[in-house]
């Protein structure tokens, strides 16, 4: 089978013939039909720092959101069969540690990771860990169905932060971010404001329903959003998907009193807050996310696809062979693009 690796702690991935894996009793092989590039595909393409602790086994088949067809099945395996329409779940929890046992699968002490530390979907066929596993309706696309991973978490935003009838100002308009946008659109946010520094995103977050779409300049942003926040008191919901420190500085001064802040894009520098004039006194709350409730949060979202309220064509910008990896990989480091899809047939 044709699959993308990699195989050095250095830039770039490589193109391999390999053999088709087998399921061992406790796992699923699919055929691969949809898997989209990530964030941390990019940053394990370039091998940052950091990528030691994330992927420390090499060579690795990268990609972890991804739909297919389940073509053969372990000796434990049960509730999905041969034809099954199936999605992956990044986070494979163990069951038995304290986070699983407590209602928290997907901050499991002890769980791989699909696509990072075991092999995972930019491929022709792809095993998956029953327990990440997850059966979708034949109705769904394949595409479709391969979002249903990413959109997990900003809908896990929306949905914590009880948008409907609020401003909601959504900092970075990545394919994340884009979801967030339509997620709080869908919920009914009073008013919906979409920062990103690039213009092609912005065109983007409008056509999935930004109210406002901005492309912030310094400090005077914040003066920007009071201002167009001013019936709702100043921003009631604050999603954070860009991992920016200056952007998360400047949320905490124009996000109004009482309000909520969600941060799910990821920075390993250190953010700078003065605790008491920017939390305390204005009693806001800072809640972080990672992953996917398992499997509510799935259910969720798999309703909202199910029922046409989400159309994710306009986050859909890009669509490469495995054999257009590189072009499909430079397209996401341009920022030309939104979501990418690779698909293996």
């Amino acid at each position: 089978m044709k699959a993308i690796v990699k195989t050095k702690r250095e830039k770039g991935l490589e193109l391999q013939d390999l053999p088709v894996p087998v399921p061992r009793d406790d796992e699923v092989l699919i055929q691969v039909k949809a898997a989209a590039i990530c964030g941390s595909d990019l940053k394990l393409y370039n091998w940052e720092p950091g990528c030691e602790k994330v992927f420390p086994n090499l060579p690795v088949v990268p990609g972890h959101e991804c739909s297919g067809v389940v073509v053969a099945i372990g000796a434990n395996v049960q509730n999905i069969s041969k034809g099954d329409h199936v999605a992956a779940e990044t986070h494979v929890p163990c069951g038995t540690c304290w986070q699983c046992l407590h209602d928290r699968p997907h901050t499991c002490e002890n769980m791989p990771l699909f696509g990072h530390n075991i092999d995972g979907c930019f491929a022709e066929y792809a095993i998956i860990p029953c327990a990440a596993a997850r059966k979708v309706p034949a109705s769904l696309s394949f595409t479709q169905a391969a979002l249903l991973e990413p959109m997990g978490i900003p809908l896990r935003a929306v949905l914590d932060g009880n948008v409907k009838g609020d401003s909601v100002v959504i900092v970075g308009a990545g394919p994340i971010g884009l979801f967030a946008t339509a997620f709080a659109k869908i919920m009914e946010a009073g008013q919906v404001i979409v920062l990103d520094v690039n213009p092609k995103r912005l065109e983007y977050a409008r056509a999935v329903g930004a109210d406002y779409a901005i492309r912030p300049e310094g400090d005077q942003i914040i003066g920007e959003i009071n201002a167009l926040t001013k019936d709702f008191g100043g921003a009631g919901i604050v999603i954070e998907a860009s991992g920016n420190v200056e952007a998360i500085h400047q949320a905490v001064q124009y996000i109004r009193v009482g309000g909520h802040f969600f941060m799910i894009g990821h920075t390993d520098l250190p953010v700078s807050f003065h605790p008491s004039r920017d939390i305390v006194k204005k009693e806001i709350s800072i809640k972080g996310l990672f992953g996917r409730q398992i499997w509510e949060t799935w259910d969720t979202a798999e309703e909202i696809l199910v029922s046409g309220k989400l159309d994710v064509t306009p986050i859909i910008s890009h669509r490469f062979s495995l054999d257009q990896f590189e072009e499909a990989f430079q397209t996401a480091f341009s920022g030309s693009g939104a979501k990418i899809l690779l698909l293996p047939e």
